[in-house]
């Protein structure tokens, strides 16, 4: 493995767990619940987090990303969500421990509307835009399982609803 990206591949690797639990409590009757009309839905968050780890594959393939550029598509239930998420961890840790010195230290590009937003090293992208992107949404996702009232699980340390320290 390229050392360069091993750190990206051992953090990747061992945020998968705590994502599969947070996923894992989507309660299936409340996809479309919102907890205010500017936030997304609970199906639509969950599915941006379940999809977060797939991105890895278009950073270390693809040169650029334009935001809309490509279809997602829906899911339509906790299964097809969280289906995607295990397919995208899988795609993504293999992507990672194939990564080359080359691909990683290459210069990937964000653009929006034909503007560029940033260009930085893809081991960098890696860094912000999958997993610190990863970690703001699945935050969020544990706030909306709070306030839906789902035990949330353990992520780093003890919850209100779990301790595995006990």
């Amino acid at each position: 493995m390229v050392p360069m990206v091993e750190p990206i591949y051992n953090e990747f690797r061992e945020e998968m767990p705590a994502t599969r639990r947070l996923l894992e409590r989507v309660p299936a009757d409340k996809l479309a619940w919102k907890p205010h009309p500017k936030s997304r839905s609970l199906g639509e968050l969950a599915t941006h987090v379940a999809n977060i780890p797939g991105m890895v594959e278009r950073i270390a393939n693809q040169d650029e990303f334009a935001p809309g550029s490509i279809a997602l598509g829906t899911m339509n239930s906790v299964e097809e969500i969280r289906a995607a998420f295990e397919k995208n961890a899988r795609a993504g840790e293999e992507t990672l421990s194939n990564m080359t010195e080359k691909t990683a230290s290459g210069s990937w590009r964000l653009v929006f509307k034909g503007k560029e937003i940033f260009k930085k090293p893809r081991v960098e992208v890696l860094r912000t835009n999958v997993l610190n992107h990863l970690y703001h949404h699945r935050g969020q996702l544990g706030v909306y399982l709070r306030l839906l009232d789902v035990p949330v699980p353990v992520v780093y340390g003890p919850t209100a609803d779990e301790n595995p320290f006990l």
